[in-house]
């Protein structure tokens, strides 16, 4: 497979996880008589938590294997960082908002393993820098983000009393922060398509990613004020619904776009 072939078949492929995910949850959904859970990440506790994680999973593994060099390959690579963690870290269980005791040693395993592939990937980048094969500021500034959060999730997870209580740390909601990061970065990528420093694309596709970022940051907004003022309502579901439905909006136009590019031109090399 060439790698124009091979950069196709990742992007399509990031297509197919988001409607993997939403059909997972609309079955979900029918099969429990179209009655929803307060978010799609509520869903972990119901049958569709195999689609949920391993969509998660794939689709970080997806934006890490998509190696471009410009300042959009850096923001999906922490996005990549983030999306494993909405599934590692889940939310609170329907009217509670802690993760139940049985579920607790699943996430521990977890975090575990993520720290481990942190830590892989991380020596990993810096061989590949060392080589040439990947820019030096990509894997410093992906690479910082993600030791700190590996570090930071792992004291919090594994210290006795800190992790009473979880998924809160110190009053914060590490699932809502790992969730509002990973949308984070895909409502700026439409953002530096547009207004960043490389080719500017043509203007009908200008005008489909700026309303993507606008209806991205207002799911974002929505969501996070549901999450923190009414957590059992559908208001977070609804923007969760939102943003994951802007995004698979934003790659499929941004797919058609650049159909014929192997790779995305560099400005963070070096």
């Amino acid at each position: 497979m060439t790698g124009l072939q091979t950069h196709r078949s990742l992007r399509l492929a990031l297509v197919g996880i988001v409607v993997a995910i939403a059909a997972s949850v609309l079955f979900q959904m029918a099969q429990d008589g179209w009655v929803p859970l307060p978010s799609i990440s509520a869903y972990f506790y119901s049958p569709a938590r195999g689609v949920f994680v391993g969509g998660l999973t794939a689709a970080a593994v997806a934006l890490l294997a998509l190696s471009g060099r410009d300042a959009e390959s850096i923001l999906l690579d922490v996005a990549a960082v983030f999306a494993p963690l909405i599934a590692i870290v889940p939310t609170g269980y329907r009217e509670r908002a802690f993760v139940p005791d049985d579920v607790l040693p699943t996430v521990r395993n977890g975090v575990g393993v993520y720290i481990v592939m942190v830590a892989a990937a991380v020596v990993l980048g810096i061989v590949l820098a060392a080589r040439g094969g990947i820019a030096r500021r990509r894997v410093v500034i992906v690479g910082s983000i993600a030791v700190v959060t590996a570090a930071s999730l792992g004291v919090l997870t594994f210290t006795p009393g800190l992790s009473r209580g979880f998924p809160f740390a110190g009053g914060v909601n590490l699932h809502l922060v790992a969730t509002v990061c990973f949308f984070a970065m895909f409502a700026a990528v439409p953002l530096v398509t547009v207004f960043g420093g490389g080719e500017r694309p043509a203007s009908v596709y200008r005008r489909v990613y700026t309303a993507v970022a606008v209806v991205m940051v207002a799911a974002l907004v929505l969501t996070i004020i549901a999450a923190i003022r009414h957590p059992q309502t559908v208001g977070v579901l609804i923007g969760e619904a939102i943003a994951l439905g802007a995004f698979a909006v934003f790659w499929t136009t941004q797919t058609i776009e650049r159909w014929r590019d192997a790779d995305p031109p560099s400005i963070l090399a070096g």
